[in-house]
């Protein structure tokens, strides 16, 4: 991308660029050899021609996101006030960003920044779209909408040529290549053409996108860890409690967390999931201590790290959180080994001479080796970000907090990095990652979703998988949590039905007439759905087994209203009261009561 964008000086060779006058039949057009350009040239030819998408956003962060749309006019001497401001609010209002449009860089999420930049680069409209991993750090709803408007542009005779890892695109695009230690190895795919080389690696990620979890939250999908923990786990290690962040600007006051409770323990490989602008980056930066909330407490190992003061925040954080950044963050002028050994020396750990050989061990396990007297612009992205995964963890920090630690990765490079987290787990650390990738959360061992500032409940997430982020969202700020005591009448046979019913901890048995267990029922499972999908009164009776029972329960106006817009729940619960009907009707002829 560097040598077509003109970014990087060619060692040999030629780049040409055809002016798109050329295609429409002006033979008279010469291509411009890009490499022959001095630098001013080169400037204003790509200011002209192409638009550039970054894989780290590279805004502004003094300007607000309208006034990082105009700059590329400004700098190509195209910007007339009212003009430019309506073409960058139409690009802003396709990329569905028009809301923010005051707002800076630092007050919205990765991925709307992601968004901006995109609009960016079109603002001068240009012929050639250069985007690099444009997607990567979107969620899969608004990565789609990004991908549409590069379809639209395509449509309208624009060339994009975009990077990706995802594989599941190839059959998308009109033509792929592929490249590989500096050399094209499979020539062009069309379109149409089944791409063999992707196939293994495709149906590897279906099948873990399939995975299916059985397991409640907080309960490992693997062996039983067997580390022991080198750090004190009396405490959890994190606990926020009711935590508020509101972003306030000349456009006016912006909530971004609203009144978040959570606790993950020790042990815990835990996922983030989130749409963009959900919060998913300021929950992070709250509980690694990088920004303040407005109020409420973060207690990170029991201690409240916002009572000290920033540098002593600082060197907490060195020492307690490993923190592995979106877009690296490496200091470019020191190699991966040196860039991994900076944090033993910020921090004080390992004696003087034990560090080189710690940062090695860490290089090594994260595949960088032989790279690791190599300086960052001479690897990979993916590279560098497994050095910042190695940098992480260089001073044993019990807590490792990763921002799409593998977004940048292609597949085999992503499960190497997942089970260097799995095995940190094991030993007793605490992993949380914000991921996309369908195919982590399955292999993590609780999945927390936001939306809109706010946790969506994990029965919610959990027995009503099929809802949107949105949807699940209302069904959380609307269910009633109520505890029953043993053998508490929940449901009475024969009576009306008001409420789906979630177990979140606890048993449930249900009872026949004759008063005689039917089954029982448990935690993360649900009733009820019999009787609201079309049976109206109770077929059998529901009672809190021989301990307490905590139990959500969903009031059937907003059960309705919530399923309705989600014909695979319809379909599922459907099903399930199907099949549930026909047991109860099967055990009532055994016992000749029909």
């Amino acid at each position: 991308l560097n040598m077509l964008s003109g970014v990087s000086e060619i060692t040999s060779g030629q780049v040409l660029f055809y002016p798109q006058e050329r295609a429409s039949g002006n033979g008279s057009l010469q291509p411009i050899s890009i490499s022959t350009l001095s630098q001013d040239e080169l400037a204003a030819w790509r200011g002209q021609n192409m638009g550039i998408v970054y894989q780290s956003f590279e805004l502004m962060p003094q300007l607000d996101l309208l006034n990082n749309v105009m700059m590329p006019q400004e700098f190509m001497g195209y910007y007339q006030s009212g003009i430019s401001q309506e073409r960058a609010m139409e690009l802003l209002d396709m990329v569905e960003l028009t809301e923010h449009a005051y707002k800076l860089p630092a007050h919205v999420s990765g991925g709307q920044k992601q968004r901006i930049a995109i609009a960016r680069a079109m603002v001068n409209d240009p012929a050639v779209i250069i985007a690099d991993e444009p997607t990567g750090s979107l969620d899969s709803v608004t990565a789609e909408t990004i991908f549409n408007i590069f379809v639209q542009l395509v449509e309208q005779g624009k060339t994009v040529v975009m990077v990706t890892h995802d594989v599941e695109l190839i059959p998308r695009f009109s033509r792929c290549l592929h490249i590989s230690d500096g050399q094209l190895v499979d020539g062009l795919t069309d379109s149409g053409h089944h791409d063999e080389a992707a196939e293994p690696l495709a149906q590897e990620v279906a099948a873990d996108a399939l995975t299916e979890n059985n397991g409640q939250p907080g309960t490992a999908r693997r062996a039983r860890r067997n580390g022991q923990a080198n750090f004190d786990t009396s405490e959890p290690a994190i606990h926020l409690e009711n935590v508020v962040k509101t972003y306030v600007n000349a456009a006016g006051s912006f909530p971004a967390l609203k009144g978040i409770d959570l606790e993950i323990d020790y042990g815990q490989f835990v996922s983030l999931v989130g749409k963009s602008g959900s919060g998913k980056s300021t929950l992070l930066n709250m509980l690694t201590g990088i920004d303040h909330p407005t109020s409420g407490k973060v207690l990170i190992g029991g201690e409240d790290i916002y009572r000290l003061s920033e540098s002593q925040r600082a060197l907490w954080r060195g020492r307690h959180v490993g923190i592995v950044f979106q877009f690296f963050q490496l200091l470019p002028t020191l190699t991966l080994l040196e860039n991994t050994i900076l944090p033993m020396d910020y921090c004080g750990v390992y004696s003087y001479q034990e560090r080189p050989a710690r940062a090695m061990e860490l290089l090594s396990m994260v595949g960088l080796e032989e790279q690791a007297h190599d300086l960052p612009a001479n690897v990979s992205n993916g590279q560098q970000q497994a050095a910042a995964i190695a940098r992480a963890l260089a001073t044993d920090p019990p807590i490792i907090v990763a921002d799409e630690p593998t977004g940048n990765l292609d597949t085999r490079a992503a499960d190497v990095v997942i089970e260097v987290f799995q095995d940190l787990a094991d030993q007793g650390k605490t992993i949380l990652i914000v991921t996309h990738d369908p195919s982590l959360t399955s292999r993590t061992d609780r999945n927390i979703i936001i939306a809109d500032g706010e946790l969506v409940d994990p029965v919610i997430a959990t027995l009503l998988s099929a809802l949107d982020h949105h949807q699940m969202l209302q069904a959380t700020r609307s269910i009633e949590k109520l505890v029953f005591a043993p053998g508490q009448t929940i449901i009475q046979q024969d009576e009306l039905v008001n409420h789906f019913y979630m177990i979140i901890d606890g048993q449930v048995n249900i009872v026949d007439a004759d008063g005689t267990d039917a089954a029982t029922l448990s935690s993360y499972q649900f009733f009820g759905e019999i009787e609201l999908m079309g049976h109206d009164e109770a077929m059998a009776s529901a009672r809190a087994g021989s301990a307490p029972v905590e139990l959500a329960l969903l009031p059937r106006e907003q059960f309705f209203e919530i399923i309705e817009e989600s014909p695979p729940t319809v379909e599922l619960l459907k099903q399930v009261a199907s099949k549930r009907r026909e047991e109860n009707l099967a055990r009532r002829r055994a016992k000749g009561a029909i």
